[in-house]
């Protein structure tokens, strides 16, 4: 599906920061259960730390949706650090502004960032975790491609309530 007119993809760069941090932080208070991280982890880190973070790599990059200029959908990958682990990455982070869902943007960000990994010397697996009751989510990445290879009971705690998430890899 092609994103409507107007909508445009592309690689954050350190410009980006204010508009990242403002979806990002309405992602964590929206979506708690959805992400690791939290709203009250991530919402005084400096800016200056958030610019940084969107400095893309060969093994890094944060991909956004543009609606006419202003930041509305958002993944991201990186390539694990050890070394007997840097043939996979990890995508984490997706997330389309409610406003924008149902217009194929989750799929379009998701696509970029596998080209990306592709594209990056000696990626050859793409691993993420969803929450597990997120059946769009789990079932949009079973349409890339990625295969459930575990369940992670009570991963996330939220509010003093378990949640699961599922395990999934795409090869490459």
């Amino acid at each position: 599906m092609k994103p409507p007119l107007g909508i445009r993809i592309r690689i954050l760069t350190p410009a980006d920061a204010a508009a990242f941090q403002t979806l990002r932080l309405q992602a964590l208070a929206e979506d708690p259960v959805a992400f690791a991280s939290s709203y009250e982890e991530e919402r005084d880190t400096p800016m200056a730390t958030v610019a940084e973070r969107l400095q893309p790599l060969d093994d890094r990059a944060i991909v956004g949706a543009f609606d006419h200029g202003h930041l509305v959908g958002l993944a991201a990958w990186h390539r694990e650090e050890m070394r007997k682990l840097r043939h996979k990455g990890f995508v984490w982070g997706v997330f389309v502004a409610p406003t924008h869902r149902g217009q194929g943007l989750a799929r379009r960000l998701l696509e970029a960032v596998i080209a990306l990994a592709r594209n990056a010397e000696g990626i050859r697996q793409l691993n993420l975790t969803a929450y597990a009751a997120n059946q769009a989510a789990v079932t949009l990445y079973e349409s890339l491609g990625f295969v459930v290879y575990g369940r992670e009971p009570a991963a996330i705690c939220v509010d003093g309530m378990l949640h699961d998430d599922v395990h999934m890899s795409l090869r490459l």
